[in-house]
């Protein structure tokens, strides 16, 4: 089905996150059209009800889950919370985001990244994009009112997606994925050595981890719901640490390639003609590949 509706800009959101680039015009109007349909409000409403839920109730729950104490309060709040089911819809139907789709769906055909789980799949968009350029996938989240909405997005589009519940890791079969993307979520997990050792046992021998990620910093400064005892991943070489000991070998950045980049300095912005893995580790905005099992790959240098 071709959506059709007219493509709704949010100024307020867009100048929190520039980097966004503004909306994808292919892509937006099928993502809002399955937001309204589910919901069954204009976008100018659901916006409204955003910025309200937002900026009271909501804001004083992120404020007490960033400095939370247990499990239990973190999965607590995602369970009920209409925060993300427009945010995540709005960051899905961005140029940045589809970009990043983009890319991840090159490293899936590039190095054989066949079945993919996301982890804390949100509203589903990328398991949605990946199933659509072939790939088999999962998707890992805590029950609630996010993981519902990317279950109905699913059978919507007629998509096979394996939904698994992301507090019941244990009955997940082992070695089942070749890859896991954990796409903003990393610094939303309470025990994150716990969720790191369950994750990795899903994945098969040399299979890839591919993480992007935005903890706190030193002085405990979060972004909304980024827990505060996280902070110390901030610095690069500690969150790397925390991958060896869970058996992953950093392999690089997996970014768009220098051709991109080109195009980009030329005028399209979000432009990716391929990718390439870039072995300095830094945080950055970028993917950081870890395989599992200390297995080694050769990379290409990029994939056009």
């Amino acid at each position: 089905m071709i959506a059709t509706m007219p493509i709704f800009r949010d100024p307020r959101l867009e100048a929190e996150f520039p980097s966004w680039g503004g909306l994808h015009p292919q892509a937006a109007p099928a993502v809002f059209q399955d937001l309204t349909t589910y919901l069954q409000q204009s976008l100018e409403q659901i916006a409204a009800r955003y910025w309200v839920y937002r900026t009271t109730e909501d804001l004083a729950a992120q404020a007490r889950v960033a400095q939370a104490t247990d499990a239990a309060t973190v999965d607590a709040y995602y369970a009920v919370t209409t925060h993300y089911l427009y945010e995540l819809s709005y960051w899905e139907a961005s140029r940045e985001k589809q970009g990043w789709f983009r890319v991840l769906t090159l490293a899936a055909r590039t190095y054989g990244l066949n079945r993919i789980l996301d982890f804390g799949g949100g509203v589903g968009g990328l398991s949605l994009f990946l199933s659509a350029c072939g790939v088999q996938c999962g998707h890992l989240d805590v029950p609630g009112r996010t993981s519902e909405y990317a279950a109905w997005r699913f059978a919507r589009h007629e998509r096979s997606i394996a939904i698994h519940d992301a507090t019941r890791t244990a009955t997940l079969p082992h070695s089942t994925y070749d890859a896991v993307v954990a796409w903003d979520v990393l610094e939303h997990m309470f025990d994150l050595d716990e969720a790191l050792r369950s994750v990795t046992t899903l994945l098969r021998p040399g299979g890839w981890f591919l993480s992007n990620s935005t903890f706190a910093d030193a002085g405990g400064n979060h972004l909304h719901i980024h827990l505060a005892k996280h902070a110390t991943y901030a610095d690069v070489r500690e969150f790397n640490q925390l991958l060896a000991r869970h058996r992953s070998q950093y392999q690089g950045q997996l970014k768009p390639n220098r051709l991109s980049r080109l195009l980009r300095a030329c005028g399209m912005p979000h432009a990716v003609a391929g990718i390439r893995l870039a072995p300095r580790l830094k945080h950055g905005g970028n993917f950081l590949a870890h395989v599992t099992h200390q297995d080694q790959v050769e990379p290409p240098i990029s994939c056009t």
